[in-house]
């Protein structure tokens, strides 16, 4: 799982893009907006992003502070953001892990749908195999089991006159449920290979190897 506080600062870095994407046509802007033109904004998903972050991030952040036991305030979207980094941290000091991971998992999610509605996220790739942990696991494994492989991921940052996007490929495969972080990166490939070849993770597909 990302860092919780690397995640809430890259969402609020690009958060104003979204409501920036909605309004532009299809001419190119200057500074983001020209880096961000070049990544193929679908409005729709914009809008789609905007509506279902703008009531998740302050209900979540209303219910992490319940669960810590402070007062709770209404704040925009930069100020619920820096509170859940601190959120995070107190959970963990008061021995709430799984509401912790809660939060991590939620805000790693809406990092997500903000830079797919941006176009900042190429889409992840099925690889073919279930995780191997579904079968031990079948309640985190209810909603999705399926193992993907991540796509590349653009980041802004400073350039000529504003910023730019630059792309980034982390060869990554991970298990597609929610409630699950496993993943795998190049170097554990090995690895995650020989989990999957056990007779009670390999696929139907492989009985016959």
């Amino acid at each position: 799982m990302p860092d919780i506080a690397g995640v809430t600062a890259e969402l609020a870095a690009v958060w104003p893009a979204l409501a920036a994407a909605l309004a532009r046509d299809t001419a190119a802007g200057t500074g983001a907006g020209r880096a961000l033109s070049s990544a193929q904004v679908v409005n729709p998903d914009v809008l789609a992003a905007m509506i279902a972050l703008s009531a998740a991030v302050p209900e979540t952040v209303r219910f992490a502070c319940d669960a810590v036991g402070e007062p709770w305030r209404h704040r925009d979207m930069a100020g619920c953001l820096r509170q859940v980094p601190r959120l995070a941290s107190r959970m963990r000091d008061l021995g709430q892990a799984a509401n912790e991971r809660t939060l991590e998992r939620l805000a790693a999610g809406w990092l997500r749908m903000v830079k797919r509605a941006l176009g900042l996220r190429r889409p992840d790739v099925p690889v073919g195999f279930d995780c191997p942990y579904a079968e031990a696991e079948p309640a985190s494994h209810a909603g999705a089991r399926a193992l993907y492989s991540a796509g590349d991921e653009g980041f802004l940052v400073p350039g000529d006159g504003g910023l730019r996007v630059e792309w980034v490929h982390s060869p990554v495969i991970y298990c597609a449920s929610e409630y699950c972080d496993a993943s795998w990166p190049l170097d554990q490939w090995p690895l995650l290979g020989r989990l999957l070849r056990t007779p009670a993770m390999a696929p139907a597909a492989w009985a016959t190897t």
